[in-house]
């Protein structure tokens, strides 16, 4: 009785594979009509023709880019039937910052690399090492880093590039702009083909007692450059870059396990708006003339170089730059009538003589009833407050800033609103430990990076220095800057963050955003119950042996009293239990937030006010940790 075939590791991070390619090309035109209240059962109607976007290459005289084309200029064939093309961007992308000029450049975590990628002014570069189909050799190892170095060493201040490996999880990409750490990790690759050992982790244990192990490997890198494909393209329209170094992953026959697999690979960087790029490390003479059959298909199917049979690949892989810089956005509206799921053959061509044209060779249409059930899912109620409130617990507890910040709002006088700020260290963001986080300066700022208000300077503990800021600013959309410092005042981090500040009308029932106050000490505890304002904690990550209290204040028309509610909800949205709620105080709520009694888990803290017609809500998300 065979072992069966292992997960292959880049699939722990499938939450990541959403259908990305939904929101980006083919785009769907999608109507949608809300059902009313007595039939939630309501068809979901939809356009049946999709909006297809490709990105081409356009070269003149000098391989240089043509870039004064138009819609008209362009001819588009779907099928072999011509198509009429709706639009023609021309992309300039050069790898310098064109805008947020203060912002360091600098990848902070996982969620700030991510927000970097969707910029238009971001070259975005993945390397596929597929040591599994390299020879370890030193007529290959050595030239083939000496020419990953020189094209690290290329890209610009602004790209953003990340190296995966077949057994790289889609968790463990770290997109990075630092050359350096780039280089260090190319300067020590070496292929492995045909070498069982050393194992790497328990998918090769697996797959040593297989008999057709090599094409397990074959199946686990196709499978990871389908998922990076995937991902690549959920990030933005625009072109992305994979440059895939192999020699070839092994396929076997038509319709064979990998022939589905690359198809997959193939569909996935198609729909996603992915260039695959692929560079064979064997030295010019020591492969058949043309290379490797499936890396030709790789490169021809999704529009990119294919580079092969040389010993220096420096100018092509300079060429890879230069097409992920300047490139067409083409828009047509396909003339058949149905969304059959199948493969459609694309032909681009350009109404210019002495030009030369790259464009991939076709994309994957949507099925029926993949967009059906796109449509159904696009059609379920978003809790938006709720997916508010999780999303701000996520952008606390990541590492992408050296200080974890809570901003909470509140009524402040002469019809403004008050914004006030507490921080603590986050600790994980890895800093040196000389260079730790000792202080916080706010300051709000104009769209231009000038100052609009005076800075505040808050503290990590009790001393000369508040340990809360508090803005009074406009109700609108506002602009603040925050310096994280260390104790003698050297920068670590800095950022401006767009703020939603919202109005307290004195017609209006509302309330502030509550605030968790936590006693980790019954000296921290007197503290609290001792100060009239006390700053709450930035944390949201909270233990069973933690006191933890809740203050909100309330502000209803009148002065009168209003109705007030407390809930716990899970961490979906689910009603767990109501929670008794003491009377208000001077139209402040504070009470006790029962960590103790809590499992391990995602909790969301609901405060309802009611006052006849008018009703307030705010949802606050925490989590109890073991």
């Amino acid at each position: 009785m065979g072992v069966p075939t292992p997960r292959p590791p880049w699939a722990r991070g499938a939450s990541l594979l959403v259908a990305t390619w939904l929101a980006t090309a083919p785009v769907v035109a999608a109507q949608q009509t809300p059902p009313p209240p007595q039939n939630p059962q309501q068809p979901i109607f939809r356009a049946k023709v999709d909006v297809v976007r490709v990105d081409v290459s356009v070269t003149g005289r000098g391989d240089l880019p043509v870039s004064d084309l138009t819609a008209a200029d362009f001819e588009v064939e779907e099928d072999g039937v011509p198509q009429k093309v709706d639009n023609a961007q021309f992309i300039r992308v050069t790898g310098e910052r064109t805008s947020d000029l203060n912002e360091p450049l600098e990848i902070r975590g996982r969620e700030h690399a991510l927000l970097e990628a969707a910029r238009d002014d971001v070259r975005l570069f993945a390397i596929f090492l597929d040591d599994y189909h390299i020879d370890k050799r030193a007529e290959i190892t050595l030239p083939l880093r000496e020419a990953l170095v020189r094209f690290i060493e290329q890209l610009g201040p602004n790209d953003l590039a990340v190296l995966m490996e077949p057994l790289t999880t889609l968790d463990g990409l770290k997109y990075t702009r630092s050359k350096a750490d780039m280089i260090a990790r190319i300067r020590t690759f070496e292929g492995r083909r045909g070498e069982l050992y050393p194992v790497k982790s328990a998918v090769e244990e697996a797959q040593l007692s297989q008999r057709n192990w090599m094409e397990l490997r074959g199946g686990v890198t196709l499978g990871a450059l389908t998922a990076l494909a995937t991902q690549l393209g959920g990030l933005r329209e625009g072109r992305k870059s994979i440059l895939f170094v192999s020699q070839g992953p092994p396929l076997g026959g038509v319709n064979s396990p990998n022939d589905e697999r690359l198809k997959e690979a193939l569909q996935a960087a198609n729909r996603g708006n992915v260039t695959i790029n692929v560079l064979d490390p064997r030295p010019l003479g020591s492969v058949a003339f043309g290379g490797d059959d499936v890396l030709r298909r790789i490169s021809a199917e999704t529009g990119g170089r294919t580079i092969v049979n040389t010993n220096d690949p420096s100018d092509s892989l300079t060429k890879v730059i230069e097409d992920a810089s300047a490139y067409y956005l083409v828009g047509y509206t396909p003339t058949r009538t149905t969304n059959d799921g199948k493969f459609h053959r694309i032909s681009v061509k350009v109404r210019r003589r002495g030009v030369d044209v790259t464009a991939r060779r076709g994309y994957w249409a949507a099925s029926e009833k993949e967009l059906t059930a796109a449509a159904e899912a696009a059609a379920t109620p978003v809790n938006s407050a709720l997916a508010g409130a999780l999303s701000a617990m996520s952008e606390s507890a990541g590492a992408a800033r050296a200080a974890s910040v809570w901003i909470g709002m509140s009524r402040a006088p002469d019809k403004k609103t008050r914004m006030t700020v507490t921080w603590e260290t986050n600790t994980a963001f890895l800093r040196p430990a000389d260079d730790k986080p000792a202080r916080l300066e706010v300051q709000p700022v104009n769209a231009d990076g000038t100052p609009s208000g005076e800075p505040w300077m808050i503290g990590a503990a009790p001393g000369e220095l508040p340990l809360m800021a508090q803005l009074d600013l406009a109700p609108g959309r506002q602009r603040v800057r925050f310096t994280s410092l260390t104790a003698k005042g050297d920068t670590i981090d800095r950022w401006v963050q767009a703020i939603a500040v919202p109005p307290f009308g004195d017609e209006t029932l509302s309330l502030s955003t509550p605030r968790f106050l936590r006693a980790r000490t019954a000296i921290e505890q007197r503290a609290i119950e001792a100060s009239a304002s006390p700053p709450p904690t930035a944390a949201n990550r909270f233990r069973p042996s933690e006191r933890v209290l809740v203050d909100i204040e309330c502000y209803a028309p009148g002065g009168a009293p209003p109705d007030l509610k407390v809930e716990l909800l899970s961490g979906k949205g689910d009603l767990l239990r109501a929670l008794e709620a003491p009377p208000l105080v001077d139209g402040r709520l504070r009470m006790t937030l029962p960590v103790s009694a809590l499992a391990p888990s995602i909790y969301v803290l609901r405060v309802q006010a009611s006052m006849g017609e008018q009703t307030a809500q705010q949802l606050t998300a925490f989590r109890v940790a073991p």
